[in-house]
Order: C-alpha cells, then sequence, then structure tokens
C-alpha cells in the first residue's frame, strides 16, 4: 500500500507535544502479559530534556496516525560519555498500575463483573472500560499482596473472559471473536511457488511438551448462601483423549461456584496446555500487514509454510515493533493456534488444515 514518510514513524505524544526520530524503539503488545513495555532511544544535545518528559508523564505513542499504545514513562535514562548524551525512555501501558498496586481489601457478595471492575479498578485510574458479559460471583474476596491485576484476572476468568488494554487505553474485557475473517497471510516459500510473494524474513517453530498436559484435575469448595448449601469437595477433571501420554496435573481452585465451575476451569486448563505448547515466531519487515493496517494481537493471521507442511489459521498472541541500526524497521509476532485460548468461546466446526502431512485435531496447529 502507497504510505507518506510518516507513516512507519513512531511519535511520542506528552504533554501536548511530539517526539519522533528516535534512533532505535521496541514497543511491545501481548495479549497475555500485563503492562505492554516500550522504549525509546535518541541522541541529545547536552541539557536538552523537555521538563514535561519524566516518570510518569501520561504518553501516547503513535505510528504515523495510528495509536498503537497509551501509557505512561517508567523511567528516564540518560548516559554520557565522549562525544555522546544519549537519552532512554522506558515504559508500559495502562495495565501497569494493576500490576503494580494492591487492590482494595475487600469482600463482597453477589457481584457481578462490572461492579468488580467499578468498585477495585476506578480508584487507580482505570476510568474507561468495555465489558462484555460477565457472570455474577457469590463471592469475590481480595486477600493481602494480591495485586489488582491477579484479582481483575480471577474476576475475569471465573466468566471465561479476559482483560486486556487496547491500544487507545480503553480496558477491554471480553472473549475472542473467533468469527473475524482472516487480517493477514504469512507466506515462507523456498522456491515461490503459487506466484504468492514471500514476507516472512524468519521463522521459528517450537512444540515443547513442557506445557503440555494429558490429564488436568480441579479442586475446590464452593462458598455456599442462603439458599444453597456450602459444597466442601469439588471435583472435576478434564482429559486429552490425543495425548499419546500421561502427565497429569492437580490445580486447587479454592472457592468455587459450582462443579460447573470447576468443569469449566479444568477444560480451560488443558486448552491452554496445548495452546502454550506451540509457537511460532515470524520476523517481518515494517510495522503493517500488506493491507496497511498495524500488526495488533488478537488478529487472524494465515501461516503457510510449505517446509513444515503448514497452512493453518495463528492468533496473533504477541507483536514486538522494533527499530535499530542493524535490523532497521522490522516486527516480530508471536502466534499461537486459533481457536484454543478461551476455547468455550470458538465455534463448535472448525476448518482442518494439513500439518505434517495429515489431518490435525479440532484445534488448528495442535499437537495430536
Amino acid at each position: 500500500m502507497p504510505a507518506d514518510a510518516d507513516t512507519d514513524r513512531i511519535t511520542l505524544a506528552v504533554a501536548g507535544r511530539e517526539h519522533r526520530d528516535w534512533e532505535a524503539y521496541s514497543i511491545d503488545s501481548d495479549l497475555f502479559t500485563p503492562a505492554d513495555a516500550w522504549q525509546v532511544e535518541l541522541g541529545i544535545p547536552a541539557g536538552e530534556v523537555p521538563a514535561a518528559i519524566h516518570p510518569w508523564a501520561e504518553v501516547e505513542v503513535r505510528l504515523g496516525a495510528d495509536t498503537v499504545l497509551t501509557g505512561r514513562i517508567d523511567s528516564l535514562r540518560r548516559r554520557i560519555a565522549k562525544g555522546t548524551h544519549t537519552l532512554s525512555l522506558h515504559g508500559r501501558d495502562r495495565a501497569a498500575v494493576l500490576l503494580d498496586c494492591s487492590a482494595p481489601l475487600l469482600a463482597r457478595r453477589e457481584v457481578s463483573l462490572a461492579e468488580i471492575c467499578a468498585t477495585w479498578l476506578r480508584p487507580l485510574g482505570i476510568d474507561r472500560m468495555d465489558i462484555q458479559g460477565g457472570d455474577t460471583s457469590r463471592k469475590v474476596t481480595v486477600e493481602p499482596g494480591m495485586s489488582a491485576w491477579e484479582m481483575l484476572e480471577r474476576a475475569a476468568g471465573a466468566s471465561g473472559l479476559w482483560p486486556w488494554f487496547a491500544p487507545d487505553g480503553v480496558l477491554h474485557v471480553a472473549a475472542p471473536d473467533y468469527g473475524r475473517a482472516t487480517d493477514a497471510e504469512l507466506i515462507l516459500r523456498d522456491n515461490g511457488d503459487g506466484g504468492q510473494k514471500n514476507n516472512i524474513l524468519d521463522l521459528d517453530y517450537e512444540d515443547d511438551i513442557r506445557r503440555r498436559w494429558s490429564e488436568v484435575t480441579v479442586l475446590g469448595q464452593g462458598t455456599g448462601n442462603e439458599t444453597d448449601m456450602a459444597a466442601p469437595h469439588i471435583r472435576a477433571v478434564a482429559r486429552d483423549a490425543r495425548a499419546a501420554f500421561y502427565r497429569p496435573i492437580i490445580r486447587d481452585a479454592a472457592h468455587l461456584d459450582g462443579t460447573a465451575q470447576a468443569q469449566a476451569r479444568a477444560d480451560k486448563l488443558l486448552a491452554d496446555s496445548i495452546f502454550e505448547s506451540i509457537l511460532t515466531t515470524v520476523r517481518v519487515r515494517g510495522h503493517r500487514t500488506d493491507s496497511g493496517a498495524v500488526w495488533e494481537p488478537g488478529m487472524r493471521v494465515r501461516l503457510v509454510v510449505p517446509a513444515l507442511r503448514l497452512d493453518v489459521d495463528t492468533l496473533l498472541a504477541r507483536r514486538t515493533l522494533n527499530r535499530d541500526r542493524r535490523g532497521g524497521t522490522t516486527t516480530r509476532l508471536y502466534l499461537r493456534p486459533w481457536g484454543l485460548w478461551l476455547p468455550d468461546t470458538a465455534p463448535k466446526a472448525r476448518k482442518k488444515h494439513s500439518r505434517k502431512g495429515g489431518d490435525c485435531c479440532d484445534c488448528d496447529l495442535c499437537a495430536g
């Protein structure tokens, strides 16, 4: 797509002023790691650091006209050596305060997910939220030492949802959209068959059994309420029928609303183990897809690598925008199997793809 000179220029907006022309930068975005990190670096004349640039200053990071991150500056570093004076800024997105700080020590009963977010997060400055669904919890307790993010993750997980911050700084608590169309294609062909242009610089494919279990058992107890008796022993088991090994694991879920919630948690832990065992890391030029969209986690990406017999749909779980003197402007993409993250939200019938000479199981790229 034709673009002007500013399409792939990184700009930091601080206190109404824009700062650009960075010599190096790294800007991360990860669905599964709170507080996306960023850093930028440039050489400056001695003493020329605007007063508005300081730790805790609010920052909007833009790629051309597109916002890619909203957060704050964590640290400012200056290095002075012979003939050089370098300024480095490091920061994270708006999830940082939830990761670093504790939630208020409160205990509530019969509270909705939206009420949980409003009660525990607004005091920490999180006032822009998009809560899509969520069950009412019989009891929510914040224990000493628990961060606000841990509380949020636990509350969202009880409803089969996940929290993340969008580039514009809005907190989303929702499920993945498995019905979305393919956002981009990544192709790596040795001989250029099919007339399609290769757009992958390099690729690493990892299938790691250390992250996979054949059987997951969840144990817990129900708190009960005015109408239902407490359940002291709740147990649920999820098994991977396609696993050619026996690798069991037991998890203590503490308070549960019932056996159904325990089973949902066991099913999710089993799906997560397959999801996390398979990772494809791809490096591409620039920061945009062929259609001009900025690479963002959550995208549906078709991956075509004949050398690995791969033609599969994947989830873009993480991406890092990079620029340095050695590698130029590139993006590193971290791809996971499509349809396994929060599996209860995925379509029940998923298309099978060829993987290493045969059909895979119901999930793309799985190791079954």
